[in-house]
């Protein structure tokens, strides 16, 4: 059988090495630190379960079936998730007054009956340049930015429209019909994979660095944009360089345990917009979006971004004191801290910013060295469901080239 290397035991690095095992091919993953999973994993405490980064992906018939494949029951939301709040002076389900509602449905509907492509972003446009044209002042604020940034963790000034917004407009997208995870969080997701992918004979390496150029057949590089940098940087220098631009940006995820619950805004969340004054982009409420969360009522606040870096280097108490700050404000509350887990993700998240835009449309016009395939959250989206999507995809293409 063919056999294929791949570079890197993230989301991204797994699903592609699954997809590629199970059209039959001989597969061996390499990855640099010492588990798999990347960004993906779990906490667990006496208090209840923390989540390192996402806490669900996007439940659509592609991830159904992932879930199948590597036999793992889905656990579904809660009914209270469907709340979703955004701050301004309190949370809010909905934060644009009459007269802005009546502004964007007048900027909106017309063009949604008879002109949806009007709607389409232009090329090279920011997520803020296209909400204002689109949308009006208001709504970019006040929906727009925070819905987007978090996701994407960065501001809608930096962001490019094309390539948020854009892939909206495909006509053969992938219907999206809410979240799922696993029983125990996202980790049951890395680890069933991981058992899945052994039962098909796959070989995963752990601490291991790899030289390119000495690895035979296809290789699939599944690592971030600076990873990837470096890896290619002698093997491809063009492509090292253009991959290089990509901007990097931190995220913190800090679950804090709290001795008493918070029950006046039961919901997934509450997304913070710029300009108030307040550092946190959004905090997420585990007890209300699935169920088993809530051996101690627990909050996971995101931080971070390109405008925020200062504060990865926050020591745990001068993070957990902006949080009690920042929490007083938004909801009046001032409760005694059990625990905290804290993973901080130093230059971890590619910025979809203009550069992303103009690096991509680079790399699709330039050919890659013979066997040498590009994977990762800087090509697809930072979305769990955009980097299954190009999991299976891409190994279509290597079935095509090399099966």
């Amino acid at each position: 059988m063919k056999k294929v290397t791949v570079v890197g035991a993230g989301f991204a690095g797994l699903t592609i090495a699954l997809k590629l095992a199970q059209k039959g091919f001989t597969v061996e993953i390499h990855e640099k630190s010492s588990r798999v999973g990347g960004l993906l994993g779990t906490d667990y405490s006496e208090h209840g379960m923390a989540e390192r980064a996402a806490n669900s992906l996007i439940l659509s018939n592609r991830s159904e079936k992932l879930f199948q494949e590597i036999g793992l029951e889905p656990a579904l939301p809660l009914e209270s998730s469907k709340k979703r709040f955004i701050f301004r002076g309190f949370p809010k389900a909905v934060p644009l007054n009459p007269f802005e509602i009546l502004a964007v449905a007048f900027k909106v509907v017309p063009r949604v009956l008879f002109a949806k492509a009007s709607l389409k972003p232009k090329a090279f446009e920011t997520l803020e340049a296209w909400g204002l044209r689109r949308l009006g002042k208001a709504a970019t604020r006040f929906l727009l930015g925070p819905a987007i940034q978090g996701i994407y963790a960065n501001e809608p000034q930096d962001l490019s429209a094309s390539l948020i917004i854009g892939p909206l407009f495909n006509k053969d997208r992938e219907k999206f019909r809410g979240m799922m995870t696993g029983a125990n969080g996202m980790q049951d997701l890395v680890n069933h994979l991981q058992q899945a992918l052994e039962k098909l004979g796959v070989k995963i390496h752990l601490n291991s660095s790899v030289d390119i150029a000495s690895l035979q057949g296809p290789v699939v590089l599944a690592t971030s944009a600076s990873a990837a940098t470096e890896l290619l940087r002698s093997y491809a220098p063009a492509v090292s360089a253009l991959i290089a631009r990509v901007h990097m940006s931190s995220l913190i995820s800090t679950t804090v345990f709290f001795d008493k619950a918070q029950t006046k805004y039961k919901g997934f969340g509450c997304l913070i917009p710029r300009g108030l004054n307040l550092r946190t982009l959004g905090v997420l409420m585990p007890p209300y979006i699935f169920a088993g969360r809530d051996k101690t009522y627990n909050e996971t606040w995101i931080m971070g971004g390109n405008n925020n870096q200062d504060l990865i280097n926050l020591t745990d108490k001068e993070l957990l004191n902006l949080i009690g700050t920042e929490r007083k404000r938004l909801f009046k509350r001032q409760d005694g801290i059990l625990d905290a887990k804290i993973n901080r993700w130093d230059r971890a998240l590619p910025m979809y910013d203009l550069e992303l835009e103009k690096v991509q449309n680079e790399l699709a016009q330039i050919t890659l060295p013979a066997g040498l395939f590009l994977h990762g959250n800087y090509l697809s989206g930072i979305g769990l469901s955009k980097i299954l999507e190009r999991s299976e995809r891409l190994s279509e293409k290597i079935v095509s080239q090399h099966g």
